[in-house]
């Protein structure tokens, strides 16, 4: 099996885990297997430092920003151990998850802006509604409303991130920090 493939399952297979765990009440068993999954997908990458950075950042990133659609109301959280509007840890580590496959199953997109664009908007939204139906989370009052934002962010944020991950990777190879 590839490297892009097997990143691709083992992502897809974390986001099973730690949305169902969530929606089963499992609230930590998502976020400690998802952890493990983010250590094979770094620990088999390329460049481990370079993709152990990614996550942090892109970890960071999703939190604050799954933070801030819950404040706004946008996302709201199935018994979050932390605050209310913060982005709870199954989410966190999914975030990490998905800064895994920037570099790598998703690569192919970095430097595609428009199809990278139309990925985010159809698959972001697209992963929220699914959390929605396996009780993890609900989406603001207005659902389509929700859905619709979620979209337009995705567009481009996904965009964004693989680019700001590609060059990261560039650096990473090139031996400069």
């Amino acid at each position: 099996m590839s490297g892009a493939i097997a990143n691709a399952v083992v992502f897809q297979v974390g986001w099973w885990i730690a949305v169902i765990g969530t929606g089963w009440a499992y609230h930590w068993m998502g976020p400690l297997l998802v952890a493990c999954l983010v250590g094979v997908n770094v620990c088999s990458s390329a460049d481990r430092r370079a993709t152990a950075r990614i996550v942090i950042v892109v970890g960071l990133f999703g939190t604050l920003l799954d933070s801030a659609l819950s404040f706004a109301g946008l996302l709201l959280f199935v018994e979050n151990p932390f605050a209310p509007w913060l982005c709870p840890p199954w989410l966190i580590a999914l975030w990490c998850l998905l800064a895994t496959t920037l570099n790598g199953s998703l690569r192919w997109l970095a430097g595609r802006n428009q199809p990278a664009a139309l990925v985010g908007a159809i698959f972001g939204p697209l992963s929220y509604y699914a959390g929605q139906q396996l009780g993890a989370l609900r989406l603001g009052r207005n659902e389509t409303l929700s859905l619709l934002l979620l979209a337009i962010l995705w567009a481009v944020v996904l965009p964004l991130l693989l680019r700001w991950a590609a060059k990261r990777r560039s650096v990473g190879v090139s031996g400069e920090a």
